[in-house]
């Protein structure tokens, strides 16, 4: 959708961090939808601040590959990319067992508990948009735990561009397809099983790339099929445009 009209309702913290949190919002969202025209302007209205803590909100969206700062041409929301959605997944997938593998000997109680309700709060929830935030809050348990801060920096670059493609096809990442992972990993941590905890964070992300894989086949189907029936139709007009000039031109002769 355009950027809003209404002004923002923003919590107290840095006015850019504010900025920077309620633009990757409504990009994850879908609010600002890919490939979506934005100005300085526009944000500015909406936003009640400005020019230059937007555009430092703004680069920094860039920099994590969300926002395209296209030179002459403007700025504009990234367009979703299947391929990237598939790479980031699956760095995550390797990202994320490592540090379920370290992390599952080091949970405590309250962190067993939390993942065991985070793990039935998923599994009642169908909103696409509620289940990703659940899940990556469900994995934060055990990088908080781990403590280690570059995975927290590639966790935060890279679950906004995953969340964003589940948001923008709802139907994309089938959750029966990924909910098989999920009862296993909190099984596993329960039990202390780091190496079935790890395996199985990891399948929840090979999941979820062979679900997005197989809806874009499906979507594409039809796609190349109409396009097929319109090569073979237009073979064919050829083919009649062909055999009626060979025909015509047998009638000259025998005239």
């Amino acid at each position: 959708m355009p950027v809003p009209t209404t002004p923002a309702q923003m919590p107290r913290k840095l006015l850019r961090d504010q900025i920077f949190d309620t633009l990757l919002d409504a990009i994850v969202a879908g609010d600002l939808a890919a490939g979506e025209p934005i100005s300085d302007k526009q944000l500015e209205s909406w936003l009640g601040a400005s020019r230059t803590p937007i555009r430092e909100a703004v680069n920094r969206l860039a920099g994590m590959g969300l926002i395209e700062v296209l030179p002459q041409r403007g700025t504009r929301i990234a367009p979703l990319d299947s391929t990237r959605f598939a790479e980031e997944m699956e760095m995550l997938g390797v990202v994320y067992s490592a540090t379920v593998r370290e992390a599952v000997p080091l949970l405590t109680n309250a962190d067993r508990t939390q993942i065991s309700e985070l793990h039935l709060k998923v599994s009642r929830t169908t909103n696409a948009l509620e289940r990703a935030r659940i899940v990556d809050a469900l994995m934060s348990v055990f990088v908080d735990r781990y403590r280690n801060t570059l995975i927290q920096r590639i966790r935060e670059k890279s679950v906004p561009h995953v969340t964003r493609m589940i948001t923008a096809r709802p139907g994309a990442l089938d959750a029966t397809d990924t909910s098989a992972a999920l009862d296993s990993l909190a099984a596993a941590s329960a039990s202390g099983n780091a190496d079935a905890a790890a395996e199985a964070a990891r399948a929840y992300f090979t999941a979820g790339v062979a679900s997005v894989w197989a809806r874009d086949a499906v979507e594409s189907a039809p796609a190349a099929a109409s396009a097929s029936d319109a090569a073979t139709a237009a073979d064919a007009a050829d083919a009649a445009g062909g055999a009626s000039s060979t025909a015509a031109g047998l009638e000259d002769e025998v005239a």
